[in-house]
Protein backbone atom coordinates (compact mmCIF):
# COMPACT_ATOMS: atom_id res chain seq x y z
CA UNK A 1 0.00 0.00 0.00
CA UNK A 2 1.54 3.42 -1.14
CA UNK A 3 1.82 6.25 1.60
CA UNK A 4 -0.20 9.59 1.69
CA UNK A 5 -0.89 10.48 -2.02
CA UNK A 6 -3.29 12.33 -3.97
CA UNK A 7 -6.27 10.22 -5.56
CA UNK A 8 -7.00 9.79 -8.89
CA UNK A 9 -10.62 8.74 -6.69
CA UNK A 10 -12.76 5.94 -8.57
CA UNK A 11 -15.28 5.98 -11.14
CA UNK A 12 -18.76 7.69 -10.33
CA UNK A 13 -17.01 9.62 -7.18
CA UNK A 14 -14.38 11.49 -8.95
CA UNK A 15 -16.57 14.56 -9.29
CA UNK A 16 -17.04 14.37 -5.48
CA UNK A 17 -13.02 14.02 -4.79
CA UNK A 18 -11.03 16.11 -7.68
CA UNK A 19 -7.40 16.26 -7.64
CA UNK A 20 -7.00 19.40 -8.88
CA UNK A 21 -5.93 21.79 -6.07
CA UNK A 22 -4.16 21.58 -2.11
CA UNK A 23 -4.66 24.22 0.68
CA UNK A 24 -1.81 26.51 0.31
CA UNK A 25 0.20 24.83 -1.90
CA UNK A 26 0.60 22.03 0.57
CA UNK A 27 2.25 18.51 -0.66
CA UNK A 28 0.36 14.90 0.11
CA UNK A 29 0.64 14.18 3.90
CA UNK A 30 1.75 17.59 5.07
CA UNK A 31 -0.72 18.74 8.08
CA UNK A 32 -2.80 22.01 7.36
CA UNK A 33 -0.89 24.85 9.39
CA UNK A 34 -3.78 26.57 10.73
CA UNK A 35 -5.36 24.00 13.43
CA UNK A 36 -2.47 22.77 15.84
CA UNK A 37 -3.74 20.45 18.45
CA UNK A 38 -6.75 22.06 20.47
CA UNK A 39 -6.11 25.57 18.47
CA UNK A 40 -8.73 28.00 18.41
CA UNK A 41 -9.14 29.07 14.88
CA UNK A 42 -9.78 32.69 15.36
CA UNK A 43 -8.97 35.13 12.93
CA UNK A 44 -8.76 32.75 10.37
CA UNK A 45 -11.23 33.33 7.81
CA UNK A 46 -13.63 30.90 5.68
CA UNK A 47 -12.39 27.69 8.86
CA UNK A 48 -15.17 25.53 10.02
CA UNK A 49 -14.02 23.36 13.22
CA UNK A 50 -16.02 20.48 15.36
CA UNK A 51 -14.05 17.98 17.19
CA UNK A 52 -15.36 15.46 19.62
CA UNK A 53 -14.06 12.84 22.12
CA UNK A 54 -15.89 9.37 21.56
CA UNK A 55 -16.43 6.92 24.13
CA UNK A 56 -14.24 3.50 22.96
CA UNK A 57 -16.91 1.57 22.31
CA UNK A 58 -18.24 -0.45 19.16
CA UNK A 59 -21.32 2.02 18.91
CA UNK A 60 -18.49 5.34 18.56
CA UNK A 61 -18.44 4.25 14.98
CA UNK A 62 -21.90 4.92 14.20
CA UNK A 63 -22.48 8.24 16.48
CA UNK A 64 -19.22 8.54 14.39
CA UNK A 65 -21.13 8.67 11.39
CA UNK A 66 -24.05 10.57 12.90
CA UNK A 67 -21.87 13.28 14.13
CA UNK A 68 -20.52 14.17 10.65
CA UNK A 69 -23.34 14.05 8.96
CA UNK A 70 -24.82 16.68 11.06
CA UNK A 71 -22.08 19.28 11.39
CA UNK A 72 -21.51 18.88 7.47
CA UNK A 73 -25.70 19.16 7.47
CA UNK A 74 -25.56 22.32 9.76
CA UNK A 75 -22.24 23.85 8.05
CA UNK A 76 -24.17 23.43 4.55
CA UNK A 77 -27.57 24.86 6.12
CA UNK A 78 -25.34 28.08 7.30
CA UNK A 79 -23.98 28.64 4.05
CA UNK A 80 -26.14 31.76 3.10
CA UNK A 81 -24.35 34.81 2.43
CA UNK A 82 -21.02 32.63 2.95
CA UNK A 83 -18.26 30.55 0.93
CA UNK A 84 -19.53 28.79 -1.65
CA UNK A 85 -17.51 25.90 0.02
CA UNK A 86 -19.73 25.59 2.74
CA UNK A 87 -22.60 25.22 0.78
CA UNK A 88 -20.98 22.12 -1.35
CA UNK A 89 -19.57 20.23 1.52
CA UNK A 90 -23.15 18.21 2.04
CA UNK A 91 -22.25 16.73 -1.50
CA UNK A 92 -19.24 14.72 0.51
CA UNK A 93 -21.01 14.02 3.34
CA UNK A 94 -21.72 10.58 2.24
CA UNK A 95 -18.32 10.03 1.23
CA UNK A 96 -17.06 11.57 4.88
CA UNK A 97 -19.27 9.36 6.80
CA UNK A 98 -18.53 6.22 5.39
CA UNK A 99 -14.32 7.00 5.78
CA UNK A 100 -14.47 8.60 9.11
CA UNK A 101 -16.51 4.98 10.38
CA UNK A 102 -13.40 3.57 9.23
CA UNK A 103 -11.17 5.68 11.16
CA UNK A 104 -12.65 5.19 13.97
CA UNK A 105 -13.46 1.48 13.64
CA UNK A 106 -9.35 1.26 13.13
CA UNK A 107 -8.93 2.72 16.52
CA UNK A 108 -11.28 1.07 18.21
CA UNK A 109 -10.16 -2.72 17.15
CA UNK A 110 -6.14 -1.73 16.81
CA UNK A 111 -5.99 1.48 19.12
CA UNK A 112 -5.74 2.69 21.96
CA UNK A 113 -7.87 5.35 24.20
CA UNK A 114 -10.90 7.40 23.27
CA UNK A 115 -10.73 8.42 19.75
CA UNK A 116 -11.05 11.76 18.95
CA UNK A 117 -12.84 12.93 15.63
CA UNK A 118 -12.12 16.49 13.94
CA UNK A 119 -13.42 18.03 10.99
CA UNK A 120 -12.18 21.10 9.87
CA UNK A 121 -13.03 22.74 6.20
CA UNK A 122 -11.18 25.53 4.51
CA UNK A 123 -10.38 26.68 1.29
CA UNK A 124 -12.32 24.35 -0.15
CA UNK A 125 -11.01 21.39 1.49
CA UNK A 126 -12.62 18.94 4.14
CA UNK A 127 -10.28 17.42 6.35
CA UNK A 128 -11.29 14.70 9.00
CA UNK A 129 -9.22 13.36 11.37
CA UNK A 130 -9.40 10.43 14.46
CA UNK A 131 -6.65 10.35 17.04
CA UNK A 132 -5.55 7.80 19.94
CA UNK A 133 -2.76 7.07 21.92
CA UNK A 134 -1.62 4.54 20.19
CA UNK A 135 1.95 5.35 18.75
CA UNK A 136 2.36 1.68 16.38
CA UNK A 137 2.62 2.34 12.80
CA UNK A 138 -0.40 1.93 10.84
CA UNK A 139 -0.23 -1.75 8.80
CA UNK A 140 -2.37 -2.10 6.15
CA UNK A 141 -3.29 -4.95 4.15
CA UNK A 142 -1.99 -4.94 0.24
CA UNK A 143 -5.58 -6.14 -0.93
CA UNK A 144 -4.78 -9.65 -2.27
CA UNK A 145 -7.36 -11.92 -2.58
CA UNK A 146 -6.12 -14.67 -0.64
CA UNK A 147 -6.62 -12.78 2.52
CA UNK A 148 -9.53 -12.41 4.85
CA UNK A 149 -12.62 -9.48 4.51
CA UNK A 150 -11.13 -7.33 7.28
CA UNK A 151 -8.17 -5.15 6.72
CA UNK A 152 -9.03 -3.55 4.20
CA UNK A 153 -10.39 0.08 5.73
CA UNK A 154 -7.25 2.11 4.54
CA UNK A 155 -7.57 0.77 1.24
CA UNK A 156 -11.01 2.26 0.81
CA UNK A 157 -9.40 5.66 2.44
CA UNK A 158 -6.86 5.57 -0.22
CA UNK A 159 -9.66 4.94 -3.01
CA UNK A 160 -11.97 7.22 -2.21
CA UNK A 161 -10.24 10.53 -0.34
CA UNK A 162 -8.18 13.22 -2.24
CA UNK A 163 -5.14 12.54 0.17
CA UNK A 164 -4.77 10.95 3.66
CA UNK A 165 -1.82 10.38 5.96
CA UNK A 166 -0.62 9.51 9.59
CA UNK A 167 1.03 11.80 11.95
CA UNK A 168 2.33 11.59 15.44
CA UNK A 169 0.44 13.62 18.52
CA UNK A 170 0.98 14.59 21.74
CA UNK A 171 -1.49 12.12 22.68
CA UNK A 172 -0.34 9.46 19.94
CA UNK A 173 -0.90 9.66 16.61
CA UNK A 174 -3.65 10.59 13.82
CA UNK A 175 -4.70 9.27 10.96
CA UNK A 176 -6.44 12.00 8.49
CA UNK A 177 -7.93 12.06 5.14
CA UNK A 178 -8.50 15.12 2.72
CA UNK A 179 -11.74 15.43 0.73
CA UNK A 180 -12.17 18.32 -1.98
CA UNK A 181 -15.13 20.64 -1.70
CA UNK A 182 -16.39 21.57 -5.74
CA UNK A 183 -16.10 25.73 -5.24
Amino acid sequence: MRGPRESTGVAGVATLVPTTRRPHGAFPGERLPAAPDNAADDGVPNVRRASWVLPAVPSSTSRARRLVRAVLRDWAGSAEGEASEVAEVAEVAEVAELLVSELVANVLRHGRGEPVLTLLLRDGVLRCEVEDEARVPLRARDGSPDEDESGRGLLIVESLSRAWGVHPTSRGKAVWFELAVRC
